[in-house]
């Protein structure tokens, strides 16, 4: 038999499977984090006829003869370069910008690991962030005891039932003016009102009666441990000392008082930061009058009490619980006032409401008490040789012993690539590329038939030679 024909028929082999791959690559010009594949070719073993001679004295050498066995496959290389990015603004589609694969898992232990470019997530019923298959997504997800990343990766999970759960109120900062052109206090002969002792709970009034007085108030919500609100009432008096009453210094103008009242129990705080006893009786202005002077150029004198703790009762099951309060961003111009407390820390429980998903992977969540914490942050693996990974199914690829271990990490970090929320990264398919190679493959698996058919016709040649 004629090794042209041998030849042809590996040639058509080739070609055929090369038009697989081309195929393959066109079917998935719009799969979502598809790599196009390739095709190459190399010669097969040669038989040598004759080989090769050095030179000789008078005469040259000589070159072998050989004669070729036909082709075989090379490789089929896997391109791992990124294709276009369309834009979805789904809250859960994520492409990579750079290097990574997301990492996915259908065991419990998380331990079974699968590698997808693939993006298109969603939330099933209990908040897993899992591919289209079921596969979770895998990450870091937030300890809520300690605030901080957990060591170990875990599938994503971003329910609604996520509790942020109440914290007492530590401190809080007043800002803003007082009015230097609030007329000083004149005091009535007893400002402190006697308070009803028989009701239950006892009438939480405003025991403080400050006449025909201006002055400025303000009033804030404090939390305790289990979420409750307690509020607190300050007012501003011009003019007054340290013992509540009307100053007769020579910095009277400069010199306030301010009167810090729960009202939810028509208690006033002393000047220690204790609840004064309940009722006029047992309380006296020079107990509850906090004193604060201003500087000459406006603005807090430090060397009076510029900050006091409170200690605020617990109620319905909760503890008692200190307050810092700082008074010494408060100034005094001629401009209205607008003191208040702008900055505090306490909030009442809460539950997961929105959640967006960051660049470095980072899940915030905004709940329903107004806080927006980081719940978690999605993880990402690269390979040494990402082209040594082996195609499963569903845009998935495993592990091989040529394409390393995988290196975790977070986007954004060292080689790790960001994501890009709101987009899928498609297939990265040339159509171009893939038509042109179907032309050359359509042409080499005709050329190769043709070799078989002419290989043919020369044997039945020879055949004929007997009649």
């Amino acid at each position: 038999m004629m090794r042209s024909m041998y030849s042809g028929v590996s040639g058509l082999r080739a070609h055929q499977l090369k038009m697989d791959i081309i195929g393959n690559n066109i079917a998935n010009v719009n799969t979502v984090g598809f790599k196009g594949q390739r095709v190459t070719f190399q010669e097969v073993f040669s038989q040598t006829i004759k080989g090769a001679s050095s030179p000789q004295e008078g005469k040259g050498g000589t070159n072998a003869h050989q004669v070729g066995l036909g082709i075989s496959l090379s490789s089929i290389d896997t391109f791992h370069i990124r294709g276009a990015v369309q834009r979805t603004d789904n809250i859960t589609d994520l492409a990579v910008n750079g290097d990574g694969f997301f990492m996915l898992s259908d065991s419990v232990d998380n331990l079974s690991r699968s590698y997808t470019r693939a993006g298109n997530f969603s939330l099933d019923d209990d908040g897993n962030l899992v591919a289209s298959n079921g596969f979770k997504v895998l990450g870091y997800m937030v300890d809520q005891e300690t605030g901080v990343l957990k060591s170990s990766l875990e599938g994503i999970k971003i329910s609604k039932a996520t509790a942020d759960d109440a914290k007492a109120t530590t401190y809080s900062n007043f800002e803003g003016n007082l009015n230097n052109a609030i007329p000083k206090a004149t005091l009535p002969a007893t400002p402190l009102v006697a308070q009803d002792l028989t009701a239950v709970p006892p009438i939480a009034k405003d025991m403080l009666d400050l006449g025909d007085s201006k002055y400025w108030e303000t009033t804030y919500q404090y939390t305790d441990g289990l979420g409750g609100q307690h509020n607190i009432k300050y007012t501003f008096v011009r003019g007054m000392d340290g013992a509540g009453a009307e100053s007769s210094t020579a910095d009277a103008d400069r010199e306030w008082a301010v009167f810090i009242q729960d009202l939810d129990t028509g208690r006033f705080f002393n000047d220690d930061g204790s609840y004064g006893e309940l009722g006029a009786s047992a309380a006296s202005m020079a107990d509850i009058a906090i004193p604060l002077k201003f500087g000459l150029d406006g603005k807090i004198d430090t060397t009076v009490i510029p900050t006091i703790q409170l200690t605020i009762e617990g109620r319905n099951g909760s503890d008692e619980f200190p307050v810092d309060v700082d008074f010494s961003k408060l100034t005094q111009f001629a401009s209205d006032s607008n003191a208040a407390i702008t900055k505090s820390d306490g909030y009442p429980q809460g539950f997961l409401d929105t959640y967006s998903i960051g660049q470095t992977g980072e899940i915030n969540a905004v709940f329903t008490n107004g806080q927006n914490k980081v719940i978690g942050r999605i993880a990402l693996a690269v390979f040494k040789n990402p082209a040594g990974l082996e195609k499963t199914s569903e845009n998935m690829y495993q592990l091989t012993p040529n394409s390393g271990d995988a290196i975790v990490g977070l986007p954004g970090d060292g080689s790790m690539g960001s994501l890009n929320p709101g987009t899928l990264e498609m297939s990265n398919v040339d159509i171009s590329r893939e038509f042109t190679e179907m032309i050359s493959t359509q042409r080499g698996f005709q050329a190769n038939s043709r070799i078989i058919t002419t290989s043919d016709e020369m044997l039945q040649e020879l055949v004929n030679l007997k009649r």
